[in-house]
Order: structure tokens, then sequence, then C-alpha cells
């Protein structure tokens, strides 16, 4: 193992015994020459390596292997073959409170923490007062562990973690549960605090993997699928959901005209993501970004267009088309109609219809946002029959490589004046 190298797997494999029925176990260790047991393969010979120093987000959809082959490299879980070699000590957030007792309080779990990794308590007391600051749970941390909601066990967790000045630090999705401030938090000590340490990132926000990650790995059902810089992984991986979607929603068809630019990935639209008077009826979506297929992200100042096609049962009057942009937690950022935009509005014969929106994407927060398609019929802007509302059907990550957004979006400051008054 060369000395740049901080974490190395060569061919890990991990098989589980999965028994139909509890008394299957109990036949199996009484009787072993007859197998009562189906096999699941977790890690499928999975060889990588993460250089000291390195920031490494491992992604892939739920049952990928992802948190099985942190508890290996963690040294929580045996493998089944194969073999890894670790320079340096670990910290590690896996499961929501593992390493914690659930009965002791959170001054003893400090404790414990410490003592786990090599720490006396003389060293754990020096740092008390440091990680009781930045968990900031007040005097919960003086109540057993199981009192404690699940984003006050990230906040401990993770504050214990960084202050034993690890080498190596492992978070699989714990800071997930956390509000968004916490998370912000979190992510900010990393990259600022924590330069030197080699860091292993498993989540499934694609914003986090393009802010922090150095190099990506993508787990799909155990075996690495790709791995580069994030966000040709990120593309990489969107895609390969999207062609998912295609394939579970391949029965819904929709005839497109011989003229239109758009006749490959379409995505259908649920039945049930549809409500509104539904005299129109969107079916499918495309998306591009500056011209190209949506890579899996998006950047301020990019053009999006949307391109959806619906069907209209009857003659629709002075139709209004418009987008919502909803954050992960539901709240409206943005959006515009053409009413509003003082586009010009027309009629629909019954039939089916192309449409494209084109706008361009603000600076904004980093993270995940869901796009809402609205079809309306009338001539007021807030008093006008909702024909078709699309609601969340587009799932687009927000990037800001190199850029800080201070609130929800920046806003420039114009000028500023200074003199000296004494």
């Amino acid at each position: 193992m060369s000395s740049e190298c901080a974490i190395e797997v060569v061919d890990l494999k991990k098989v589980y015994r999965v028994y139909e029925k509890p008394q299957h176990r109990f036949k199996q260790f009484i009787n072993k020459s007859k197998r009562y047991y189906s096999e699941f393969t977790a890690l499928d010979n999975v060889s990588l390596r993460v250089l000291k120093g390195q920031t490494v987000a491992i992604i892939g959809k739920n049952g990928s292997g992802k948190s099985t082959l942190l508890q290996i490299v963690a040294g929580t879980l045996a493998a089944t073959s194969g073999y890894y070699n670790v320079q340096g000590k670990i910290a590690a957030l896996l499961e929501l409170g593992s390493g914690f007792n659930p009965e002791f309080s959170g001054i003893d779990n400090i404790y414990l923490y410490g003592s786990i990794l090599g720490l006396t308590r003389e060293e754990m007391k020096s740092k008390l007062n440091s990680i009781c600051d930045f968990a900031d749970i007040g005097d919960f941390v003086y109540q057993p562990v199981k009192t404690y909601s699940s984003g006050m066990y990230a906040r401990l967790a993770f504050a214990v973690a960084i202050h034993v000045d690890p080498e190596i630090l492992i978070v699989d999705e714990a800071l997930s549960v956390g509000d968004i401030f916490f998370q912000q938090k979190c992510n900010i000590y990393m990259k600022e605090k924590m330069k030197h340490a080699t860091k292993i990132l498993v989540t499934h926000d694609m914003s986090t993997v393009a802010k922090m990650a150095d190099y990506v790995f993508i787990l799909e059902k155990g075996r690495v699928v790709y791995e580069g810089e994030p966000l040709k992984a990120i593309e990489h991986y969107i895609k390969s959901l999207h062609n998912e979607v295609y394939q579970y929603n391949e029965e819904v068809n929709v005839s497109l005209s011989a003229e239109s630019d758009f006749e490959d990935n379409w995505v259908p639209v649920n039945e049930n993501d549809l409500a509104g008077a539904l005299d129109a009826r969107i079916t499918k979506y495309s998306v591009s970004v500056n011209e190209e297929d949506y890579k899996g992200y998006i950047s301020r100042n990019d053009v999006l267009k949307i391109s959806f096609i619906f069907e209209a049962k009857k003659t629709l009057n002075q139709v209004i088309y418009g987008y919502l942009v909803n954050d992960k937690y539901g709240n409206s950022v943005f959006g515009e109609n053409t009413l509003s935009s003082d586009q010009f509005t027309y009629s629909v014969d019954p039939g089916v219809h192309l449409i494209t929106i084109t706008f361009k994407w603000p600076e904004i927060r980093e993270g995940a946002y869901t796009v809402t398609l609205g079809i309306g019929e009338g001539n007021h802007e807030f008093n006008h029959v909702i024909q078709c509302w699309a609601h969340n059907i587009i799932s687009l990550n927000n990037v800001n490589p190199n850029l800080s957004v201070h609130g929800l979006f920046n806003n420039k400051i114009l000028d500023i004046e200074t003199r000296r008054i004494q």
C-alpha cells in the first residue's frame, strides 16, 4: 500500500445468509450438511483507493452496498473475502447513534466515544466544552440519549467525531436528519477546519457531492460502476436513474408530431401527480440545460428549457402556461406564467400539443429543487381555471461551485460609502 494512500480496498466481498424463517437458522446450526438459507451479495469484488487528504463521495441507490462498504472499512463488520488496509485513526458516523449507549447521558457518551478511540478521560475533558458548543443541544447533553430526536443525535455524534482529531472521517448519511443550518455548519467545518483529513461521505444530496467531493465512486448492486470527478459522476448517476424511470413507465406512450425536435429523453408523467379540471392533461416532459441534455445539475445563469406535451379534450380559450419551483421543504422559491410575463395567450383545439418554456436559472442556495408545471384558462392573474397542475414532477440539483450563497439567494450590494467621522 502506497504511503500516499489512506484507504485501499481490494476485491472486497460481503455475502449475507438470508433465512426465510427464524427456526431455519437453528436448523442450520444443528445440521450443517444441509442448506437452509439463500445468499445475498451486498458487495461483489469491490476495489478502490482513497488518497490521504482526499474528500471522496460514495453515491448510489439504497441497497447498492454503500453502508456495508463503510462498515467494513470502519471495522464494525467483517468481510466475506478480499482485504482492505487503512492508514490513520478513523472516526465514523455510520448508523444514527451507533457507538452511543442509549441509557447514558450525552456527557457520558462523549467520554465513552473517546475511550473507544483510545483517548483518556482527561483528553476528552479538555475537549468537552468545545464539543458541547458545537453540538448546541443545551441541557439535553445531560439527559439519556434515548430521549434525543434524530437531529440531536446527529449534532452530538458529529461534534464528538470531529473533536477526536481523526485522520479519516466517515459520514454515512448521518447529517441528512439535521436541519439545514447544522448541515451547512458541518460542511463548512469539514471544508475549512479539516482540510488535511481524509473524508468519505455517503449522501443522496448531489449539491453536497459537487461542493465537497474531490472524487466520486458510484455503487450499483454491490459493484463500482463508475469513478471520476464529481460533476461527471453526478451526470452518470442521474442518467442511470432516469433510465429506470423510462423503463418503469414504458407503458405510457403518447404519439409525437413528426416535426417535434424532442423525440428522445421524454419522461412520462404519473397520473397521480395531476390535479385541476383536467380538460387538459400533461403526459410527458423533457428538460435541457444550455441546449444540452440535463446532466444532473444546474447552476446560476444556465438556460433551462422545459418542453411538455399535453392532450386537450376540448377547445381551451386564453390558455396560460406556467411553472413553479419549490425547495426540498416544499417552500415555493420562484415561478412565473405567461400571463404575468406578458406573453401572448391563445386558444387550443382538442388534440395533442407541444409547449416549450425557457427561462434563466437564478443564483439561489444549493440543493434539490422540484418543478411544477401548470396549464390555466382565463385572463386574470388571480382568477382563472386551473386545467392541469403537474405537481413536483421534475427534480433538479442546484450546485454552486466556487460560490457562496448567503441566504436563499444573493442580493448584490449596489454601492458602498465609507468615511471616517472622528
